[in-house]
């Protein structure tokens, strides 16, 4: 079987980015080499790089995003407070869009997050949703 190893975004602002991936989402800096910051959660490897050249266009964000990165944490409520507080929507991709939600009150074990760069971030609480998954390997 092939092993996932990584996966890499080009950020328009990288300690922007870090700071939402590292301080909002808890992945670890494993390195930062100049213009990359490699995280990790000590299975996967994430990088982001500085995008580098002409201006990068928008991110087409919400239902017809195109591009969506699913985040395990172990607590939802306080990952979605610590977002809310750096200043983050929390939302669900309801039938009519993006529909907000209240960090304090969430019913279900995930919610929605956009990066800095607009790229949702489908944040959760379980593994049970994703097939072949092991959110917290070594808590079990």
């Amino acid at each position: 079987m092939s092993t996932l190893l990584h996966v890499g975004i080009r950020a328009s602002n990288l300690e922007r980015s870090i700071r939402f991936w590292r301080d909002g989402l808890g992945l670890k800096v494993a390195q930062h080499r100049g213009s990359r910051y490699d995280l990790t959660d000590g299975y996967h490897n994430f990088a982001v790089f500085q995008h580098q050249g002409e201006k990068r266009p928008a991110h087409l964000g919400g239902m017809l995003d195109y591009l969506h990165i699913g985040v395990g944490v172990p607590d939802v409520a306080a990952a979605a407070k610590r977002l809310r507080e750096m200043g983050y929507e929390i939302f669900s991709d309801g039938l009519g869009g993006k529909e907000p939600l209240d960090p304090d009150n969430l019913e279900e074990l995930a919610f929605k997050v956009e990066d800095p760069d607009g790229i949702t971030v489908d944040v959760n609480g379980t593994d049970t949703n994703w097939p072949g998954t092991t959110l917290h390997p070594n808590s079990q």
